[in-house]
C-alpha cells in the first residue's frame, strides 16, 4: 500500500512540475531551441555520459569485494540492467532488480547487495554535496559570478540533504564498528516484531551487516569516494557538452551547479524517468544564470532523453541476454519475499 501511495505521489508531483513548466511557455521558442541542437556534439555527450557507468561498475565491484569478488564484465551488465529498470519502473525499483539479478548470477544475497547499493547512494549524495559546498564557498569568496545571488533555499536544501546523508553514513559506521548497536536492533526485532516476520527480519539485518562490511577498509572508502567524485565530474562535463550542443554561453560552473541541483532535486518522488522534475530543476538552476524558461526547458528535455534512452536500450539488451524479463524478476522476488528466509539467498 505504501509503495502504491508513493508511486501515485510521484506521478502527481511530475504532473504539477509539468504544469508549472509549460505554463506561459512560448512553444515556438521551445521548438526553435530544440531544432537548432548540434547532433554531433550531443553524440559526444552521450559517449562521455556512458563512461560514468564504467566507473560505477568499478565502484560497486570495490564495495562487493568483502562479500565476493565478481568479474567486472559480469557486473557491468547487472549495473546496466538496474539503471534501465530505474528508468522505466517507479519508486527506484531498479535497485531491487539489480540486487536480484546479482543474486541470480553470482548467488550474493539480495540484502547484502542492497546494503552496498545503499552505500553507493550515500557516497553519491556526499559527492554531490561536496561539489555544491565547493561551489558555495567559491561564490562566497567572490570567485563565482552569477546573474542572481545564490538562493538561500538551495543552501538550506543542501544543508538538509547533507544532514540526511551524513546521518545515514554514521548509521552504517555504527552498525559495523559498534556491535552493541547491532545487538540492540536484533533484540528489538526479537521482542517486538511479529512471529511470522521475525526470522526474515533477523536474516535481513545479518545480510545487511555483511554488505556494509566494506566500510572497514579506509583505503577502499577513499577509492569509493574518489570514484564517486569522478562519476559526478564526468556527468558535470556531460551537462556542459549538452550546453555546447545548444550553443549556450555559460561557464562550466553553471553546468555543475545545474547537475547538483537536478540530481538532488530528483531524489523526490516522481514518475519513471524523472519526467517533469528533471526539467523543473534544470529550469530553476539555469535561471540563476539568466537563461530563459524556453531555453532551460528545452535543455532539460534533451538532457533527460539523452541520459534515458542509451541506458534503457543497453539495459534491455543485457536483460534479453539473461533470458529473463523485468516482470519475471519482480514476480520471483515477491514470491521469495512471501516464502520467507527458507528460500532467500538460497543460491
Amino acid at each position: 500500500m505504501f509503495g502504491k501511495k508513493t508511486n501515485l505521489l510521484g506521478i502527481l508531483i511530475s504532473i504539477v512540475c509539468l504544469i508549472i513548466i509549460f505554463g506561459k511557455l512560448d512553444l515556438s521558442q521551445l521548438w526553435s531551441a530544440l531544432s537548432n541542437v548540434n547532433i554531433s556534439v550531443l553524440a559526444v555527450a552521450v559517449s562521455v555520459f556512458l563512461t560514468t557507468f564504467l566507473v560505477r561498475t568499478w565502484r560497486w565491484q570495490l564495495l562487493l569485494r568483502p562479500t565476493r569478488q565478481v568479474a567486472y564484465r559480469r557486473l557491468f551488465s547487472v549495473v546496466m540492467i538496474g539503471y534501465m529498470a530505474n528508468n522505466i519502473l517507479p519508486a527506484r525499483l531498479g535497485e531491487i532488480v539489480r540486487a536480484y539479478v546479482l543474486n541470480r548470477k553470482e548467488g550474493i544475497r539480495k540484502s547484502s547487495s542492497l546494503a552496498t547499493i545503499f552505500i553507493e547512494r550515500i557516497f553519491d549524495g556526499l559527492s554531490l554535496l561536496f561539489i555544491l559546498g565547493a561551489l558555495l564557498l567559491a561564490h562566497q569568496m567572490g570567485w563565482l559570478s552569477m546573474e542572481h545571488a545564490f538562493p538561500a533555499s538551495i543552501q538550506w536544501a543542501g544543508l538538509g540533504a547533507g544532514t540526511v546523508f551524513f546521518i545515514a553514513f554514521a548509521g552504517v559506521l555504527t552498525l559495523e564498528f559498534y556491535p552493541p548497536f547491532a545487538t540492540l536492533i536484533t533484540r528489538l526485532i526479537e521482542q517486538f516484531s511479529p512471529q511470522a516476520l521475525r526470522a526474515r527480519l533477523l536474516e535481513i539485518v545479518q545480510a545487511f551487516r555483511e554488505g556494509v562490511s566494506c566500510v572497514r577498509s579506509l583505503g577502499a572508502m577513499v577509492l569509493v569516494f574518489g570514484g564517486s567524485i569522478l562519476i559526478w565530474t564526468i556527468e558535470g562535463i556531460t551537462y556542459s557538452l549538452v550546453g555546447q550542443a545548444f550553443a549556450l554561453d555559460l561557464p562550466l560552473r553553471a553546468f555543475f551547479i545545474t547537475m547538483v541541483i537536478v540530481n538532488l532535486g530528483t531524489l523526490i518522488p516522481s514518475a519513471p524517468g524523472y519526467l517533469g522534475t528533471f526539467q523543473f530543476f534544470c529550469w530553476l538552476s539555469l535561471a540563476l544564470f539568466g537563461m530563459s524558461k524556453e531555453m532551460a526547458v528545452s535543455y532539460g528535455l534533451v538532457l533527460n532523453v539523452m541520459e534515458y534512452l542509451p541506458v534503457t536500450l543497453l539495459g534491455i539488451l543485457f536483460l534479453l541476454s539473461e533470458n529473463v524479463s523485468l516482470q519475471s524478476l519482480l514476480r520471483r522476488n515477491n514470491e521469495e519475499e512471501a516464502a520467507g528466509p527458507a528460500t532467500h539467498g538460497a543460491r
